[in-house]
Order: structure tokens, then sequence, then C-alpha cells
């Protein structure tokens, strides 16, 4: 399948091409399964990727949030221990600096209105501290929200709390500085930024950031002031000193990491890993699936499946190792049925996959899973290509073609699922094929169907798909005298 954008982020940041992590042992696109191709089709083989590696769906994923409709899938990520976390939260300059404001702030100093500073105290405060007047504001908000300033901003500083930088252990460090990330955050309105830079999994160019930060912050504003937001305009002076500020701001807590690099086009900003750990908080608090790379065996086999998904060909490999590491064959082969039996199609045809890692060990519970519906025709391809007996019938092939399609739609362009996956026949045979898959009993045949009709190129084809795309659909078209 075309190499493709490894994700879009919900603010348009989109991060450089990957390749799926498949194991490499199914056959190629070549084997293709439908009705009737002989020798038998390698049915949980997908049909191959830019990489040539077949085995589960393409990672087509998004074409950007431009293109719209984009599916969204997050990158794994792998989280750095704790210590190390909290040793980079211990000397990030926006926490200290909120810690030396409220000691200042601790000294028979008094806020006129609690939980706010005036520009009296605010230059009070720089001046003493040697900050400039944004650092401080920033700092005060860090202060109050990690409750070094208790009371909401009054004078008085919650001694436990200002020294936690220096007496506390890594869980009461990262806790302090997970609220201050969310202040400013919240603060600066720079969600959305921060989900960019996630989405994006390394390096970016800073111009590449105008645009996450104007959907996130910039837009709005705009709007609210009532004038059109137009996407792709050209930055004014007054929004790149915002998402320079930013920028700063993130640094100083050590959210972000600013770099140079000549191929990339000068200067670049990355999350850090203290920031990926932070964001990555966030993410999954709202709701977001957010793999984490090395942590699969906590989620036993469901885990391991949905983080492939989202790896690259070296990451991928490197998490089937170390999972299947921890297992006896057979246990391991008895955990990816079960997932298989409760997952998606996508994660079927990943599922099968791996079980060729395994071999002869896993024949034993794939045998089993003859047994299973959603599994019957994988298990039975499975079993003939590991020199196994297993019935293999028409209707097993035409299930399989469409269960094989539906994966691929998880997350794949139609565009390319259209085009890698039929069998390599003439367009009146593969107008045949297709006009009988509406027969077939699997909830994502009208979903396939609708992708053929709208983007085969072929007419005949097209044409077959959409009639059979509405017998589908229609309660009549299943009836015996349909």
């Amino acid at each position: 399948m075309p190499a493709s954008d490894r994700v879009a982020g919900p603010s348009g940041a989109s991060a450089a091409p990957g390749s799926s992590a498949v194991p490499e042992s199914r056959t190629g696109p070549g084997s293709r399964p439908g009705p009737g191709n002989d020798p038998v089709p390698a049915g949980n083989a997908m049909p191959g990727n830019a990489a040539g590696r077949p085995g589960r769906p393409g990672r087509a994923e998004a074409r950007g949030a431009a293109a719209g409709g984009a599916r969204l899938r997050l990158p794994p990520v792998r989280l750095a221990p704790r210590e190390e976390l909290a040793g980079a939260a211990r000397v990030a300059p926006l926490l200290r600096a909120a810690r030396d404001l409220a000691r200042w702030a601790s000294g028979g100093r008094h806020f006129a209105v609690p939980g706010e500073m005036s520009a009296a105290e605010a230059a009070a405060a720089a001046e003493a501290l040697e900050l400039a007047q944004r650092e401080v504001e920033a700092a005060f908000r860090v202060a109050v929200a990690t409750g070094m300033l208790a009371a909401l901003g009054s004078s008085r500083a919650s001694a436990d709390r200002t020294e936690v930088l220096s007496a506390g252990d890594a869980e009461e460090v990262l806790t302090a500085w997970d609220s201050a990330l969310a202040a400013i955050l919240t603060a600066e309105d720079l969600d959305g930024l921060a989900t960019a830079l996630y989405t994006v999994g390394g390096p970016v160019r800073m111009d590449g950031l105008f645009d996450a930060y104007a959907a996130a912050a910039g837009t709005r504003r705009r709007e609210d002031a009532g004038e059109p937001a137009s996407a792709g305009r050209a930055p004014e002076p007054d929004e790149t000193a915002a998402v320079s500020h930013a920028l700063e701001t993130l640094a100083d807590l050590a959210v972000v990491e600013l770099g140079t690099d000549e191929s990339a086009g000068g200067l670049t900003v990355a999350l850090s890993p203290l920031g990926v750990w932070g964001v990555h908080r966030r993410l999954r608090a709202q709701g977001w699936h957010v793999p984490v790379l090395g942590g699969t065996d906590r989620n036993g086999a469901a885990g391991l499946l949905v983080t492939l998904a989202s790896c690259d060909a070296e990451d991928g490999e490197a998490e089937i190792a170390a999972w299947l590491e921890q297992r006896e064959p057979a246990h391991a082969a008895a955990e990816l049925i079960d997932a298989a039996a409760t997952g998606s199609p996508g994660l079927r045809g990943a599922a099968f996959a791996v079980l060729d890692r395994i071999g002869a060990a896993a024949a034993e519970a794939v045998r089993a899973a003859l047994a299973e519906p959603v599994l019957r025709a994988h298990a039975a391809v499975w079993l003939h290509e590991h020199g196994e007996e297993a019935e293999l019938r028409p209707e097993d092939r035409t299930w399989l073609l469409v269960d094989l399609g539906a994966g691929l739609l998880e997350e794949a362009d139609p565009r390319d699922v259209v085009a890698e996956l039929l069998p390599e026949l003439p367009g009146d045979a593969q107008a045949e094929i297709v006009a009988g898959l509406w027969q077939v009993s699997h909830p994502g045949v009208t979903d396939l169907l609708t992708a053929l009709s709208d983007h085969h190129p072929d007419p005949a084809v097209a044409r077959a798909a959409r009639k059979a795309a509405f017998k589908a659909r229609s309660p009549a078209g299943n009836s015996p005298s349909s």
C-alpha cells in the first residue's frame, strides 16, 4: 500500500511517513484472497504496503486534517523512567521560578486580590527575582496550581509544597509538575499545540507549528472577534510572537526541547520526554487511545495488537519479540486467539500475523479457532500455510476478502484499499467477485462495497459494487427470491 503520512494531528501538523509494523512472514500482494483463487490464498495477508509488509491493515490512517474525515491514531510512545522524569521536573526553570515566587511572597507580602497579581505586584516580584514580567505571571499561575501559594494566591506559602522540588519523592514532584502543565496549557490555550507535537512524534519546523497554534487558539480569537478564519494564511506579527512566547513558556517548564536542524530548515521544536509523559496523561484522561511501547505486556494480547497498529516496523518487531518472550508459545497463541475473537477485523489480521511467529506450537489454538465464526476463515488459511489439513470453503474465501477489506478501512484511505484489495484479475472477473459480496454476512460489507463503488477505476467494477451495496442495504436483498 502506498506510503502515507503517519498521522495528521487534530491541529493539522503531520508526521513524517512511516511504515507499519507487520511481521514479514506473510505472503505478499500476489496472493490476495478471492473466490476461485488457487492455490489457497494467504488469507491473513493484508495487501502489501509500501514497505512490502503484508499481514494487517496498511497505514494510510490519515491524509491530514485538511483532507477531512481522517482517522486519527496517535503514535505509540516510549515513556521514560519515573526517576528520570522527576529529575527533569526538579530543574524545570518555571517550576523553580514558582517556588522562588512563593518564598518571596511569604515574606510578609500580601496580594491585593487573592488569586491575582496586580501589575505593580508583578513588577515588584520581577525586580526581586530578576525575572521578566511574563515569566512572573506564568510562575504565579504555577505557584497557585501546585499549591505553593496557598489560598488561591494569598501571600501564604505552603511550606511542604514549596520544598517539593528538593524534598519530595518522584511521585510528589511529578504531581506538582503535572498540575503546572495543566495550568499553563489551560491559561495559554496550548492544548492543541501540545497535542499536535505529540501526534508528530518528533522535531518539527517552527513554521509548521503556526497552523496548529492558530487552530487551537488564534483562529478562535479571530472568530470571537467576528473575523473569518482563513486556513493557510500567513501569520500576523502578533501571532508569530504569541507562538514564540508560548514555546518559551513550554520550554521553561521542560515540556518542549528547542533545537536547530539544517535539514529541517532551521529552528525545530519537539516534546521532551517529560512533555511526552505529561501530554500522554492528558490525552489518556480525555479518552484518546495512546499506546505505549514496552507496555503491551500489561494489557495482554489485545494491548499488543492495538499497539502494533501504530508502530513502525522496527518498534513493532521489538514489541512482538518482547511480548512473546514473556509467554509459553501455546499460552501466547491462546491469548492471541481470544483477542482476535473479540477484536476488530484489523486486529484479527494482526493476531494471525503474530501467530506466524509462534509457528507449529500455535496449531492447536488455531485449530480450535475454526469453531469461531469470525475466525474460521483466518484459521483455515493459517493451517493450510503451516501444512495442516483444514477445509476452506468458497464462502470462507469471500468472507475473508470482506474481513480483510474491513480491517484495511479501519485505518487506510479507501482509495488505497480499493487499489490493493482485489485479486489481480481482469476487470470483468473482479466485477463478478464484487457482485456477489452482498451475500456475505459481515458487518463491514456495505462500507467495503461503498468504497469500491466510489473509488474503483474500472466503471464495470464500480457499477457492480453499487448494485451489491444496494442489495446489502435492502432487507429484500437477503431474501431467497432476490
